[in-house]
């Protein structure tokens, strides 16, 4: 009745075949919440029940749900709230299960949010799929593993007894309650494990499940103590609340910092053995692939689960020791979609940290990013962050960093077109625009020069960004009625403090940001408009907007010398790099700054998401792009701009301040794979020049477009080939045909 950990390779098979068994079910209905009474009058509700008195019915309901015990695998956090077996209870609409109890409930603002936000989407101004980032969270790990459940509890009761403010003490009630809740759930797994370790014949299992139900009397209603015990908490808290808030928890947090000091003291203590971590770390790590269905009922946006490694501590000590190398080992043997590995990386970091992550890189795994502490802790402290918490950013989702314990912030909701802002100010597909938002139209004939016309854009593009800035800002103020997040709000510094909760801007750092898509496509319109319209005087600004109009159709003349005899950002250097810099710059101006409802601000990225394939119907743009053609991602090269390499790309990066923007700026790496001919040596000096190039994220996409093209044909055989879309990763048999056609395509232009 040994207790020992069980060993990954003997059970790996089985731990799947039991995941697959079990999800393949669900969702199962949650009994306790086809009870709770669902009312649409939204103001109504308002009157009689406050948000947090909402919520800590939830709780309470939860403690009533089924939990599930698995034979094959070491942790306990599966609750059946009645989630899909794909779903984050995130969204629009709302995921089915408890979780999701008071979106529904507010339906009617769902219904007005998207009356709102199809008039943008249709003249693909922008795209939103929430009215604010319900996906995108990373839970205070730290706080949780330093005082456990009980010391959350604790912090509110204290808070409480010295408030006499009602909306705190109504926040505060709902902390305690969530605390209480999940500490009864976690008796509940003990009571579980232990009848069926009673019944259990195989021994490893039956210690297995005695293991379980001995720590689940104890963790995390206390303080971990053990690398068992902390990675437990970190997926019990990471799952559960997520389940209960009805929010996307993306981050399981920075695994080698926060769990190295566990391990060391167990393993000196002689309770645990490098081999038993890393099977605990590999049983980890399996779960979102394990648990998720995605074959045949693939997620858009990913499993939404992102680890990071590497980086500092709070006093900027490098991170990188014996946890790091098991992740990293992990990574490289094992066929892993998920989680996506978020290195961070810095030039403090030993040669070995480069090393391994260039033979993962090498490997064609696609499922890495890298991140560069270089760039990324100054643009934190640039915004006034502290210097001490900037440096424990975590990569939130995809690539937009996040401090951990101490900020919330909504930055993968909004996808601007840049290109459309220009497109705008020329004149092209305004069909009432400027009357529909009340602003002068623009008169961009009478501009002399390209200094006047670029001066004329700026000026037009923030009084739109301003002005959708307003619009999200009145829908944000919804957000605590719509669905308050108390016990998440109870991991993170300043909620408890404030007796304010997350959706009220009780968090430490309370920031935003819209994600605008396209910036190399701009680069290359605006270079286009100032060569083409005022320098060669190769046609007017009017004829200009007739082709642009007209899809060039008539005009293919013209539409060749845009697309061939005109610089292009990536391709060629020299002054386009200059007007790329400068422009980086001026649209920090114009995307960051303006309050948002939390107490914060708006921040700027170059980060894309779906927005580079959601928003091409963009309308035909001065570089030559046709309308309906996919627009840049990231920092990074026009889709169709031909002829580039990976050191004009790189020379390029190096001529903007990436510091300037802290939500990310990403370049997406579509580089040649030959399992053959792997040279981990050449993915070094790609990671090296990037760190020297001083750029901010970089994706890492390993493929061949031969090898897609004929997995798209006989995909039977191509059934674990990984590929990274934009920010998840994902198997490219599983995607739909139009995402398949669009990694073809963006392969054999590279």
């Amino acid at each position: 009745m040994t207790e020992r950990v069980l060993s990954f390779e003997k059970y790996r098979d089985k731990f799947y075949q039991e995941f697959e068994e079990y999800y393949a079910a669900y969702p199962l209905p949650a009994p306790e919440a086809e009870h709770m009474p669902v009312d649409t009058d939204v103001g109504k509700k308002a009157a009689k029940t406050k948000p947090c008195e909402e919520k800590s019915r939830i709780y309470r309901a939860a403690v009533k749900c089924p939990v599930h015990v698995f034979r094959y695998f070491p942790f306990y956090y599966e609750v059946c709230t009645g989630r899909a077996r794909n779903g984050l209870t995130a969204g629009f609409p709302p995921e089915p299960g408890i979780g999701g109890t008071m979106m529904r409930n507010h339906s009617a603002i769902e219904k007005r949010f998207f009356d709102f936000r199809d008039y943008y989407k249709e003249r693909n101004l922008f795209i939103s799929f929430f009215f604010t980032d319900f996906a995108h969270h990373c839970i205070g790990y730290e706080k949780a593993l330093r005082l456990g459940l009980n010391g959350l509890s604790d912090q509110a009761e204290k808070k409480r007894k010295n408030t006499q403010d009602a909306g705190q003490v109504s926040f505060l009630d709902s902390v305690i309650c969530g605390c209480a809740a999940l500490k009864r759930i976690a008796e509940n797994f003990a009571r579980e494990a232990a009848e069926m370790a009673g019944r259990e014949k195989d021994g490893e299992v039956r210690g297995n499940l005695l293991r379980i139900a001995r720590t689940a009397t104890r963790v995390p209603a206390e303080a971990p103590e053990t690398f068992y015990e902390a990675l437990n908490t970190i997926w019990f808290m990471r799952e559960i609340v997520m389940g209960l808030e009805g929010i996307g928890i993306a981050v399981i947090g920075h695994f080698d910092r926060l769990l190295y000091p566990y391990y060391e003291k167990d393993v000196r203590e002689g309770r645990l053995t490098r081999q038993e971590a890393k099977d605990l770390l590999s049983f980890a790590l399996n779960l979102t692939d394990a648990k998720w269905d995605l074959r045949t009922d693939p997620p858009e946006g990913g499993a939404n689960t992102s680890m990071t490694i590497g980086g500092c501590d709070q006093e900027g000590r490098p991170v990188y020791n014996e946890v790091s190398r098991m992740i990293l080992e992990i990574f490289e043997e094992q066929e892993l979609v998920n989680p996506k590995l978020q290195a961070r990386i810095s030039r403090n970091h030993p040669a070995e940290f480069f090393e391994r992550l260039a033979r993962i890189a090498g490997r064609g795994k696609n499922v890495l990013s890298i991140f560069n502490d270089e760039v990324l802790i100054p643009a934190q402290v640039r915004q006034g962050k502290e210097l001490q918490d900037s440096r424990l950013y975590v990569a939130g989702g995809c690539q937009e960093p996040v401090l951990s314990e101490t900020e919330v912030n909504c930055r993968a909701y909004i996808y601007m077109s840049l290109p459309k802002l220009l497109l705008l100010t020329l004149g092209v597909g305004e069909e009432g625009f400027w009357e529909h938002e009340g602003l002068e139209p623009v008169r961009a004939d009478s501009c002399r020069d390209f200094e006047e016309f670029y001066a004329c854009f700026l000026g037009k593009a923030r009084q739109i960004v301003h002005r959708v800035t307003g619009y999200f800002n009145e829908w944000e103020r919804e957000w605590y009625g719509y669905n308050p997040c108390p016990l998440y709000s109870a991991t993170i510094t300043g909620c408890i403090e404030k007796g304010l909760d997350m959706t009220q801007g009780g968090a430490k750092y309370n920031t935003s940001s819209f994600s605008p898509v396209g910036f190399g496509t701009l680069v290359d319109s605006l270079f286009a408009v100032q060569k083409a319209v005022y320098e060669q005087k190769f046609l007017t600004l009017h004829e200009l907007r007739g082709c642009l109009n007209r899809n060039f159709e008539g005009s293919e003349r013209t539409r060749a010398y845009l697309a061939n005899r005109v610089d292009k950002w990536g391709r060629d250097s020299g002054e386009i790099n200059r007007l790329a810099s400068r422009l980086a710059d001026d649209l920090t101006l114009v995307f960051s700054g303006m309050p948002n409802t939390r107490g914060g601000w708006f921040e700027n990225s170059l980060f894309t998401n779906t927005g580079y394939v959601s928003l091409r119907g963009t309308e035909a743009t001065p570089d030559g792009r046709r309308r309906g053609e996919i627009l840049s991602r990231g920092i990074g090269p026009g889709e169709a701009t031909g002829h580039t390499n990976l050191s004009r790309i790189l020379e390029g990066l190096g001529a903007l301040n990436l510091e300037n923007h802290p939500a990310s700026a990403v370049l997406y790496l579509d580089l040649p794979y030959s399992p053959n001919q792997m040279e981990p040596g050449i993915y070094e000096a790609v990671i090296r020049s990037f760190l020297d190039a001083g750029g901010s994220v970089f994706d890492f996409n390993l493929t061949d477009a031969e090898v897609l093209t004929e997995a798209q044909k006989n995909p039977e055989q191509y059934a674990n080939l990984v590929v990274r879309v934009w920010g998840f990763s994902a198997y490219f048999t599983a995607l739909d045909r139009e995402l398949q056609d669009e990694m073809i395509a963006r392969n054999r232009s590279h």
